[in-house]
């Protein structure tokens, strides 16, 4: 296994700590491949990438490279332990925290959420059909992102779904015409109505609970409020990189305001805390959750959840016929906050695989915003697994394309490279 850091600064060109141009230019294969993807995978250079290979368990290869923060002639080059917000990953860790509840009975999967809300959710074109809590998890609830799926501290979730938001408007958060379970749409929202009903439920605050329950007991650094996390310092400001230069989107300040003022009512609004995507994580923190995942909700000895609870999570819930949803991701086959890479087409009409000569067996979750894509991939029944984090995309709608999925051209060649490496 080889470790090393690179760092990045403009003009751009790469400064390879301790290591020699001669001995560069003989570095193996995996490294060859990840530096050309970080300076040439995109229009312009990334701005950082961290790749983690595990193979029966155990990293084979790891490898962090560019910079996590830049400020002028000042760079703070990305480790294997610096903190990203992780993008959608997050809603497999928010998902591990309500199935606790479920667990202990406090929650069912398939009652009314409503009871757990404190109001009545329903899609308007089908009043007399239940929206469950797996439909949530699952995206097929029959609910749509809109306009916004954040709402400020003050207010409460409930007003997402005013009566006065209606068909045709840019507000409207249902999806007509599809009767919850049956359509699936990528939804950001449910979750930040899955934290509420945590909150509700449990009494504590969204990210307090995860950190108690989930974070702590896993002895994993990570957070969802900036100005609550441990190593403040570790953490990396998410860049887009446009025609100017890179431009910081993201966890910029150097001094944080708290997500939640003294007045928050708990149980009342947790997208404040983003749990479909606000998870502060690293490298080195997505291998010990995935090591969690490999013993089957049991890590270091301290169990989270039961064998039966993580496969729930990881079976499929929902799977494309070809007239049952629709988005642009690689999802043909969905569980609760977790893809399934089966090989089928997703709705585009790309094959769900990351890589060429794939045979499945990857389950996790992807991450896409503010410039960053990451991955958490993992195959249960042989412990190997593909983490990454890479920071500095283009634009939205810019990024370089797949060559034959619904995976950008970067991240397939992550995979690519993971794949071989540590053989």
């Amino acid at each position: 296994m080889i470790v090393r850091l690179l760092q990045r600064c403009a003009p751009v060109f790469l400064l390879v700590t301790g290591v020699s141009p001669t001995l560069a230019a003989a570095l193996p294969s995996a490294d060859v491949g990840l530096e050309r993807i970080l300076t040439q995978g995109e229009a312009r250079p990334l701005a950082g990438l961290a790749a983690m290979r595990i193979r029966n368990g155990e990293i084979v290869y790891r490898y962090s490279a560019g910079f996590a923060r830049k400020n002028g002639a000042e760079v703070m080059p990305l480790r294997s332990d610096t903190l990203f917000r992780i993008a959608s990953v997050s809603k497999f860790v928010t998902t591990v925290g309500l199935m606790k509840l479920v667990e202990q009975g406090r929650i069912n999967l398939d009652a009314d959420v409503s009871r757990y809300l404190g109001f009545q959710l329903r899609n308007p074109d089908f009043p007399d059909v239940a929206i469950t809590t797996r439909m949530l998890l699952s995206h097929t609830a029959s609910i749509a992102d809109a306009d916004d799926y954040v709402i400020p501290a003050d207010h409460s979730v409930s007003e997402f779904f005013d009566p006065s938001h209606r068909l045709g408007m840019a507000n409207y958060h249902f999806i007509s015409g599809h009767r919850p379970g049956s359509w699936f749409s990528y939804c950001n929202l449910c979750y930040g109505l899955v934290g509420t009903m945590i909150e509700r439920v449990s009494g504590e605050r969204f990210d307090l609970y995860q950190q108690r329950h989930v974070l702590g007991p896993l002895g994993i650094d990570a957070g969802y409020d900036p100005a609550q996390l441990r190593h403040p310092e570790r953490l990396a400001t998410l860049y887009r990189h446009t025609d100017k230069g890179y431009e910081a989107v993201k966890d910029v300040a150097a001094q944080f305001v708290p997500e939640a003022p003294t007045n928050y009512r708990i149980g009342t609004n947790a997208t404040i805390f983003s749990p479909q995507g606000g998870l502060r994580i690293s490298l080195d923190g997505l291998y010990r959750l995935a090591q969690f995942v490999f013993g089957r909700g049991t890590f270091n000895g301290v169990t989270v959840l039961s064998p039966r609870t993580v496969q729930t999570m990881l079976q499929t819930d929902w799977r494309y016929n070809g007239h049952n949803g629709e988005g642009t991701y690689p999802i043909a086959s969905y569980g609760l906050a977790t893809i399934q890479l089966i090989g089928a087409k997703d709705p585009t009409g790309h094959p769900t695989i990351p890589y060429r000569g794939y045979h499945g067996g990857l389950v996790g979750h992807l991450g896409d915003a503010y410039g960053l894509r990451s991955g958490f991939w993992l195959d249960p029944a042989t412990h190997d697994g593909f983490l990454f984090i890479a920071d500095g995309f283009p634009e939205d709608g810019k990024e370089k394309s797949g060559d034959f999925s619904s995976f950008t051209k970067v991240e397939e060649g992550i995979f690519g490279v993971l794949a071989g490496a540590g053989k």
